[in-house]
Order: C-alpha cells, then structure tokens, then sequence
C-alpha cells in the first residue's frame, strides 16, 4: 500500500529558493509610478493631495510576507530595505525615523528612488553609508521656481548627501513642470556636474526624460565623457537632433547606449533623431549595441485573410482537355450557356 503524501510547506523550501521568491513579492518597481497624462484632477481635491500618486497600497503588499512568519521577517527584511522608495518628504522622515533608530537597517539599503527633493531625503541618504544607487526627480523650488538657489536649502543638502557617496548608478527623472530653466534643476544639474569627477565607480547613467542641449545640460555631458568607469547610457529618444549624447559617446569606456520611447519595445530607424546619429560612426554603433529597433516592415505588411473554401466539388482536367477547353473559350461564337466538361463525362462535343 502507498504512503500518505505529506504536504510540502513553503517553510521547508530552501532558503535560497525562498530568497527569489520574496525578492518578487517586496522588491518596489524600478520606476515610480507616474501619473498618467489623460488623468485630470478632481476639483473635490485640493491639487496639492494629487500631485503625487498614493504608495500606500503598494507598501502594504510588499510588507505583509515579512509579517507571515519570523522565518520570512528574517529573509525578507534585507531585500526589503534594499531599494527604498520615497515619494514625499514626510514619507522620508518617517524612513529616517526607522533607520535612526535601528542603524543596522540602514546598512541594508543599496537604492534610494526620490520622488521630489527634500532635506528629509537628503538625511536618509546622509544615514546609509553603502548606497550605490540613486533615483532623482527633479522638481519645482515652489517658493520661488526663478529665484536664487542660495534658497533653496532642500536641493543644496541633496546635493551635499551626493557628494559624499561613491555611486555606481544614476537616474535622473523630471516632472512635467520642472522645466530646465527654473532655479532647483539648473542648481542640481550644475551639482550633479561637479559631483561626477568624484565618483570614480560611475558605470550607468538614466536620462528618465527627453533631455536637450541647453546651457545647464551641456556641461554634464563634458563631464560623463570623462567618467573613468562609464559603461553604459540610457535615455529616452530625443525628438530632435541635439550633441549630448554625441559628446558622452566620446568617452572610450562606454559600451553602449539605450534610447527608448515610453511605451513602446523599441525606436524606429527612421526617426529624426536616427537619422542624424548615423552620421557619426561610434555614437550609432553603440546605439546598435544597447537600443531595440523595430522594423518598418512590421507596420506596413497587411495580414492575410484566407479565402473561404469552395462548397462546389471539383474533379482535375488533364493537361490536353485543359487546352481544348481554353481553345473553345476563346473562339468568338462560343455559346456561354454550353456546360463545360469534366473527366468521366458521358457528354460529347
């Protein structure tokens, strides 16, 4: 007689199996959620409660595996704290709290995602010492978006925290009203510029936005094209042709170049962009390394619709009878009532 089967619990499974298994369930999306551009605003709501989409629900699915079991609190607690996401300052403040008060947390982190700039976040990444990565959105100094930058205390502590972190990788994100003439993201792109010579363990840069040349993005560019250890460059395609990404393709550590459009899996040979890049030879072979095209053909070839089967029956003509045949059709006083013949046919002409 057979054994009874024992049920497997999830607790049995190896702690390596079970490691890949909660880094799906408590790890955050690389990108923060973005309000999309055909949703409008309540007028019920102040536009102060809408400017950034609600994370609540997200953190609260991602923390419940860690509440299920002192074995899973064990596992997925490291995982957990590695990308911290931080969509507002007092969502920073509240983070700050927690890593202050257990410091071995913070040791944990390795990416932070800052959804606006704040000093808050600033002192989140001041308190994680092994930060390698980091996420910034630039966003508007509301107090005064075209005054002195000697104001705006939030963006130099961020750019302060920067400079003292040795990072690997760099995003940098926009929102749709910080326009690169204002005060806060001309002050961190010069920031950011005078950072970079000082991370010499650079390897990725993320233009998260459609960047353009402009006095405040330009000297960036100089300065990645010098980055020791720049391996790669991603961003989305511009929609005209500017030198940025051509001065950075100058730098002879990079490997490759990703260009993107929101939406899509791929750009288009065609584009005004491509078409301008082909000119200058490195910059369009390492754009062939890192970027996915899509064929032009894929749009323009029509699908094949399959004729509906003959309910008629048919029998074959031989070669000869098909010739005879074809040879009566053709003379001038054919009767087109006459029945035309099929193999086996008792009538004759």
């Amino acid at each position: 007689m057979a054994s009874a089967q024992v049920p497997t619990l999830l607790s049995s499974f190896p702690e390596e199996l079970l490691i890949c298994i909660l880094a799906d369930c408590v790890t955050p999306p690389q990108a923060p959620p973005v309000r999309p551009p055909w949703h409008t605003q309540s007028i019920f709501f102040p536009s102060s409660l809408l400017t950034r989409p609600t994370t609540h629900t997200t953190a609260r699915a991602r923390l419940s595996p860690l509440l299920v079991s002192r074995q899973f609190l064990r596992i997925g607690t490291p995982i957990y704290y590695q990308t911290l996401y931080l969509p507002t300052a007092t969502h920073a403040s509240r983070v700050l709290e927690t890593l202050v008060a257990q410091p071995v947390l913070a040791g944990m982190v390795r990416r932070v995602v800052l959804d606006c700039v704040s000093l808050e976040g600033a002192r989140v990444l001041q308190a994680c010492e092994r930060i390698k990565d980091v996420d910034i959105c630039m966003d508007v100094y509301e107090v005064n978006p075209h005054g002195d930058a000697a104001d705006d205390q939030d963006a130099q502590a961020l750019c302060d925290a920067l400079d003292q972190i040795d990072l690997k990788h760099l995003t940098i994100r926009r929102i749709p009203d910080a326009y690169l003439t204002f005060t806060r993201p001309k002050y961190l792109l010069e920031r950011i510029t005078k950072a970079v010579p000082g991370w010499f363990n650079l390897e990725s840069v993320h233009y998260a936005f459609k960047i353009s040349s402009t006095p405040a993005t330009r000297p960036l560019a100089e300065a990645l094209s010098r980055a020791p250890k720049l391996r790669s460059l991603k961003a989305q395609l511009p929609e005209v042709w500017n030198e940025l990404f051509l001065t950075i393709s100058e730098n002879p550590t990079l490997e490759q170049v990703a260009l993107y459009v929101e939406g899509l899996d791929g750009i288009l040979h065609t584009t005004m962009y491509m078409m301008q890049a082909r000119k200058h030879a490195r910059l369009s072979e390492l754009i062939k390394v890192g970027t996915s095209f899509i064929r032009t053909r894929a749009h323009t070839t029509a699908a094949a619709v399959p004729s509906p089967p003959s309910t008629r029956p048919s029998t074959p003509l031989s070669a000869n009878r098909v010739k005879e045949v074809a040879a009566e059709l053709m003379t001038p006083g054919l009767n087109q009532d006459v029945t035309l013949p099929v193999v086996g046919s008792s009538h004759v002409f």
